[in-house]
């Protein structure tokens, strides 16, 4: 399936969209997706059905994060490429599902448990909240049953990965030749060549436009949209509480002083450097007499306190990383720490300032407690109200919900599918089988902690194609841009094979003439942060002689192409890329599940249902 999406969609998007579809192996498949009220079905794997509902509201948000990084070039065709992705790996996320279902793989009810114990989601404050669990399973047509039993398969496929990870090892001979690959390092300066440049040197004719826009038409087209009425109906729309009685709050300052407690704060300074040996150095200096905030000005990597002579500010206990908490909170005023070895590096630490542990009294929590009890009074009333607000929606028109819980009905402009105007729930619940299909009104929907709407079709306007004199400027932009591509490409080409032939009178005249420059050499390793695939150019290319150069021109976009001065080769001394072997077993996952799919679709009975995409 993804070959052929491959073949039909042509170039960088389409790879876009299958390194946005396809599912990861690290990922394991889409997310789980609550809610859904439509029966409709878009596919089944051995009986077990994909709804369309489920597929719409993936859609809808894989369609956004495509326009957002392809703009204008996303295009009908695109959108339909990246509809048949996403049903392929739906049906591979299906196929895993009933594979670890065959493997009789077992969560237990109390691993699922104590998932849902440490899930923020469901979380108040950090403390897991009852209420809250209860609200979102309501919201999202759940009960604990059907909930626990979905998070109990997502385990369970957890299992299966983990199994694969099991089987895909390498030998301690080939971690080692790895490691030496990943530390080669190469001496190489480039010129970048930008097509922005050269676009007004291209002529574009009216002929031209009109041939280009009869060519690709299908890449013009506005999609369908609609426009909704809704129902909101948040925190805001509560009207003031009385406010508690004495006793009720002098409960409350009981049962939660933790709440009204500042925990102990100390405030620090500190130098980070790379290397351990200067941190020991810097250390000695400072207990000899050396000023610590010169020293942090002057060698600290921290460029967000190094200004400040390492000041830290005051923190409580488990801000900071283990190592550097420990020593920090088992210091005195004025003391200095050891060397703190952490991921970030080597600190030196000296402790200025402790702030004891201060619990308020009643009379200084009062305040706070009675805006608390207020909030807390006012999200009760709201989720009563919210839970009417379903009941009302499912009997009456959206009109009458609004005219019986004294609220406004509103409306939407136009919008499509990959519309960024709206939340992406908004979005999707608009373009849910129940709303846009069924002309029902839409369950209630969460779009913000206390936040709900429900909404219903007002109208819509069909797929339209877009007019010659609409993408006039668009088109005559697209032809600019191609021609200006060839331009740099010769021009690279040029300066490449005039360096190659050591005609550097030449070269450095196309250089001077186009006002191009070299960039800075540098040792460039294969972690480089170079743009795009620069980094792997540099890696291709073939190893020069001794006090020779190899050059090579190249490609990196529609907008921009380079040329390469490779200088020389050297393998660094000090290889320590110990991910280049998490690399290479990730290829070796990634094959292992790729042949795992294939046997899963040769023995499924798979069934789909296209006309719905």
């Amino acid at each position: 399936m993804l070959s052929r999406i491959r073949n039909k969609s042509k170039g960088w998007i389409a790879y876009l969209i299958i390194g946005l579809i396809t599912i990861p192996f690290a990922l394991f498949g889409i997310q789980s997706y609550i809610g859904g009220s439509s029966n409709s079905i878009i596919a089944s794997v051995d009986g077990e059905e994909i709804l369309l509902t489920t597929y719409y509201q993936e859609l809808n948000l894989q369609q956004r994060n495509l326009q957002q990084q392809l703009g204008s070039n996303y295009s009908s065709e695109v959108d339909a490429t990246l509809r048949q992705a996403l049903l392929d790996s739906m049906i591979q996320e299906k196929l895993l599902e009933n594979y670890a279902n065959s493997l009789e793989l077992v969560t237990l009810d109390e691993e699922v448990r104590a998932f849902i114990l440490s899930n923020e989601v469901f979380q108040v404050e950090g403390i897991f909240s009852e209420e809250r669990y209860n609200q979102l399973l309501r919201l999202n047509n759940y009960n604990h049953l059907s909930y626990e039993e979905s998070q109990a398969k997502l385990m369970n496929q957890e299992q299966l990965k983990r199994n694969l990870i099991h089987s895909a090892f390498l030998t301690s001979q080939q971690v080692e030749k790895l490691k030496a690959l990943a530390g080669q390092q190469r001496y190489a300066s480039f010129i970048v060549i930008s097509t922005e440049k050269y676009k007004d040197q291209v002529s574009v004719t009216q002929d031209q436009v009109i041939e280009y826009f009869d060519a690709n038409q299908s890449s013009f087209v506005e999609l369908p949209k609609i426009k909704v009425n809704y129902v909101e109906l948040s925190l805001d729309d509560i009207e003031e509480l009385e406010e508690a009685d004495e006793e009720t709050l002098r409960s409350l300052f009981d049962d939660d002083k933790e709440l009204f407690t500042n925990p102990e704060q100390r405030s620090a300074q500190h130098i980070l450097v790379e290397e351990k040996e200067l941190a020991e150095s810097l250390l000695e200096e400072i207990q000899l007499g050396a000023d610590f905030s010169e020293l942090a000005r002057i060698h600290s990597i921290d460029t967000s306190t190094k200004d400040s002579g390492g000041d830290l500010g005051y923190f409580e206990r488990d801000i900071m990383v283990p190592e550097f908490d420990e020593a920090v909170f088992e210091m005195g005023i004025g003391e200095l720490s050891e060397v703190v070895e952490t991921d970030y590096g080597f600190h030196i630490i000296k402790l200025t300032e402790i702030e004891p542990e201060y619990s308020k009294s009643f009379e200084e929590s009062r305040e706070q407690i009675a805006s608390l009890h207020q909030k807390k009074a006012a999200q009760q009333k709201l989720y009563s109200l919210q839970e009417e607000l379903g009941n009302l929606a499912y009997e009456d028109p959206l009109d009458l919900v609004a005219e019986q819980l004294n609220l406004e009905l509103e409306s939407s402009d136009y919008f499509s599918r990959t519309s960024t105007e709206y939340e992406e729930q908004f979005v999707a619940t608009a373009y849910s089988d129940l709303v846009l299909n069924e002309g029902e009104n839409s369950d209630v929907i969460e779009l913000a902690q206390d936040r709900f709407i429900v909404m219903n079709l007002a109208d819509q306007i069909p797929e339209r194609q877009k007019t010659l004199d609409e993408v006039q400027t668009q088109i005559t932009d697209i032809l600019k841009t191609i021609g200006a591509k060839k331009m740099i490409d010769d021009l690279a080409t040029n300066i490449s094979s005039s360096l190659s032939n050591s005609d550097n009178t030449k070269a450095e005249a196309l250089i001077a003439e186009n006002e191009l420059e070299w960039s800075q050499p540098n040792w460039i390793s294969r972690n480089s942060e170079l743009p795009l695939n620069m980094t792997s150019m540099i890696f291709k290319m073939a190893k020069p002689g001794t006090g020779e150069s190899v050059y090579s021109s190249n490609s990196l976009n529609e907008n921009i192409s380079i040329v390469i001065d490779l200088k020389d080769v050297r393998v660094s001394e000090e290889i320590v890329d110990e991910g280049i072997a998490d690399g290479y077993l990730n290829e070796q996952l990634n094959e292992l599940f790729n042949n795992l799919i294939k046997d899963l679709k040769d023995s499924a009975e798979i069934k789909v249902y296209s006309e719905l995409l």
